[in-house]
């Protein structure tokens, strides 16, 4: 529950036992003022009642209001879990707030508004709720002296303050009128609280949406990538078993076919030349091997070394794009695992990807530096640039890449300067390419 809310409902709770208490008090006091006075006549000829038992009103006011304070503790521990509960307590405020209201003459009915607050506090079904809260406002309506001395027998609070002079006359009813009216602004203040409540959580569900949205689409594209990734490993996986497996058994038997044929020569020219069909079909045999291998690993890194796909893929860009896309090599260049070789790739692509659509670039600088322990990458566009890096998807995905290669990434902008990715991965081999 808001802390808001929560304060603002127990200062109404203690104006309303101050409100009370005020009211019980002076209806107690007038009366044995006016039996001390030898006024009770001429106060009987006024009111045209008899008034309450002194005692009984204070005594029975302040224990109607205990028991509206026992039932707001346990509709406190109930939190909006328990509606049906929530709402039989509420109808018993509502008996209360009659006999509160009934001891202190009907003078005061401030306490069925602060029944009405309760209602949206503590019932959050919409149909129970509604129906609560018109039953508070009807008892609210009929609580009023003016309607209800028709019926009953009752000495009026104008009755009791008449009985004192001008000069306390005002101060009494100025008492009364102030609380009343605070009472009444605050419930107009805890409305106020309970609607930017409801529109801070109707911003904080709609951020949450939002955020959720993002994220299974976030899922959703991690999860193709997934898919693919294991499609990949299982077409390399063939690809390795056919290589190692069909690939060598030919080339071994290629290779002895060869000795075959020189121990054949001039044994035989029918001999020979089956043997030299043999290891035509053979050889035939072992180039579709190698073909087949190459079709299953169809990834561009895979059908090539990671610079030949890079090459490509400035190639291209340069071809069918406006920019002009440049690849730099530092160093030695030196074989990686497929996981460096495909991150790497990703990283080029995506990061020419954003240059392409953002930058209004007109140069793209792709760079690797190859060194003992590690490859640095770096693309750099002369962009315009921005004035922070706002981190999307892609950028995202670039970091969760490096991340899991033990690598370190940066992304640098400013307005007028372009943007710059940098990344540094550890490569595991360091074993040299060759030409």
């Amino acid at each position: 529950m808001d802390k808001s809310l929560s304060i603002v409902y127990n200062t109404i709770l203690l104006l309303n036992l101050i409100i009370v208490g005020f009211l019980s008090i002076v209806i107690f006091q007038t009366t044995y003022l006016i039996c001390e006075a030898d006024q009770a006549w001429n106060f009987l000829e006024q009111a045209r009642y008899l008034p309450h038992v002194p005692w009984h009103v204070p005594l029975y006011t302040l224990a109607g209001f205990l028991l509206l304070v026992i039932s707001g503790i346990f509709k406190w521990k109930l939190e909006g879990k328990r509606d049906g509960s929530a709402f039989i307590l509420i109808i018993i405020d509502i008996m209360l707030c009659f006999f509160i209201a009934y001891n202190l003459n009907f003078s005061y009915k401030g306490l069925f508004l602060f029944l009405g607050v309760g209602a949206f506090l503590f019932i959050g079904n919409g149909p129970l709720r509604y129906l609560t809260i018109a039953l508070v406002m009807i008892s609210y309506i009929f609580s009023d002296y003016d309607i209800i001395s028709v019926r009953l027998n009752l000495v009026s609070l104008q009755d009791y303050i008449s009985f004192y002079g001008s000069s306390l006359q005002i101060p009494l009813y100025s008492i009364k009128s102030t609380l009343e009216s605070l009472n009444f602004i605050l419930v107009i203040l805890f409305f106020q609280f309970l609607v930017q409540s409801k529109v801070r959580e109707n911003k904080e569900f709609i951020r949450l949406n939002n955020e959720l949205s993002d994220k299974l689409h976030q899922l959703e594209i991690l999860q193709e990538e997934l898919e693919k990734s294991a499609r990949l490993k299982e077409r390399n996986r063939l690809a390795h078993e056919i290589h190692d497996i069909l690939g060598h058994s030919l080339t071994s038997i290629s290779t002895g076919l060869e000795a075959c044929l020189e121990l054949a020569k001039g044994r035989g020219k029918e001999l020979y030349s089956r043997l030299e069909k043999i290891k035509q079909v053979t050889n035939r045999g072992l180039t579709d091997i190698r073909r087949s291998v190459r079709e299953l690993k169809s990834d561009a890194i895979e059908r090539s070394s990671l610079l030949t796909a890079l090459n490509d893929l400035v190639n291209d860009a340069n071809a069918i794009g406006h920019q002009n896309v440049n690849l730099i090599i530092i160093g030695n260049a030196v074989t990686l695992d497929d996981d460096e070789e495909q991150t790497v790739y990703r990283i080029v692509q995506e990061s020419m990807t954003n240059s392409f659509r953002h930058s209004r670039s007109t140069n793209i600088n792709i760079t690797l530096a190859y060194s003992e322990k590690q490859l640095a990458v770096t693309i750099a566009d002369d962009g315009e640039g921005c004035e922070m890096v706002n981190k999307h998807f892609g950028l995202v995905h670039i970091e969760e890449r490096i991340a899991f290669l033990a690598g370190s990434v940066t992304f640098e902008t400013a307005l007028g300067k372009g943007f710059t990715t940098k990344a540094v991965i550890p490569i595991r081999k360091g074993v040299k390419q060759d030409d």
